[in-house]
Parts: structure tokens; C-alpha cells; sequence
């Protein structure tokens, strides 16, 4: 974890997955509890909401080429920092409704792929394609079956990879 402000373009590479294939593509249905607004909508007490998430990260006022995977768009102009690029990017929800368990998912999803990419090299086997990015939509958003070939490292053979 002490190199993770050093590697700004994984953590670019994992904010834009995040966005492009939510792991919740509609957040939890909430109930307002007073009459309120949003924007030019009147919200009436006692209305079931629900958010969009997919919707947000694939607003094209929003995103340049929302279908696009590019980390970049996280990334400053010379690529050494991180940035937020819109206001509605919210993979985890917002305010006191925001997911608790953001923290710990950001860094398991950082340490898992750090620890992948560090031993590994992936690649499509012989004979298969790049993976579609569709899914089965559901309460989670199910990616496809692929196949990846993931290649020790030189240093990080077969003894060396052992916990």
C-alpha cells in the first residue's frame, strides 16, 4: 500500500472500471422522508428513488466517449496525479448514504491487482478474443466467461509466488 501514491495509472486503470462497469448498476431504493426537490422535479414524501449508477457513468454531458475505457480520463494533464473528472462519478454512492465498506474495497481491488500485475503477465489465449465488456445486468452487474493466460513474471515463478 505505501507505493499506491506512485502508481497513479492502476489507480486510474481501477477508478475507470468502476465507471464504465459498475459492480451495482442501480444503488439501494431509498424513500424520501419530506417533500423536496431535485432540479425541476418535485420529489413527494414517501417516494421509492432509485440511482442510476450505470446512468451517471454513462452520461454523455458528463463523459467524452462514455463507452470508452480509458483510465486517462482520471489522470491529470502530464499523468502523474489523480483527478475527478465529473461530479457523477460515484461508484460507491454519496453522502451519509455512501457505502461503508469503500475503503476496504478500494484497497483489496488496489492490493489484488498490484499483486496480479506485479507476478504476471495476462494476455487472450491463442484462438479466443478480448473479452466483451457487456454483462448480465442484475442486482450486480455479472461480467461475461472469459478465458486469460496469466504468465509468471521472470522472478515470480511457480517457488517464488507461494504465500
Amino acid at each position: 500500500l505505501s507505493d499506491r501514491a506512485s502508481l497513479p495509472y492502476l489507480e486510474a486503470t481501477i477508478r475507470e472500471v468502476l465507471r464504465i462497469r459498475p459492480v451495482a448498476p442501480l444503488l439501494i431504493p431509498r424513500v424520501t422522508l419530506s417533500d423536496t426537490s431535485l432540479g425541476d422535479f418535485i420529489v413527494r414524501k414517501g417516494t421509492h428513488v432509485i440511482i442510476n449508477m450505470w446512468s451517471l457513468h454513462h452520461d454523455e454531458k458528463e463523459w467524452e466517449n462514455p463507452e470508452l475505457f480509458d483510465p486517462g480520463r482520471f489522470l491529470n494533464s502530464d499523468g502523474t496525479g489523480l483527478i475527478t473528472p465529473s461530479p457523477s462519478y460515484l461508484p460507491f454512492g454519496a453522502g451519509i448514504r455512501v457505502c461503508l465498506g469503500e475503503a476496504l474495497a478500494k484497497m483489496e481491488v488496489f492490493l489484488f491487482l498490484s499483486w496480479i500485475l506485479q507476478r504476471f503477465t495476462l494476455s487472450v489465449p491463442p484462438g479466443h478474443s478480448v473479452p466483451s465488456l457487456e454483462g448480465k445486468f442484475g442486482v450486480v452487474l455479472q461480467p461475461a466467461k472469459y478465458k486469460v493466460n496469466a504468465t509468471p513474471r521472470p522472478g515470480w515463478e511457480r517457488k517464488q509466488c507461494q504465500a
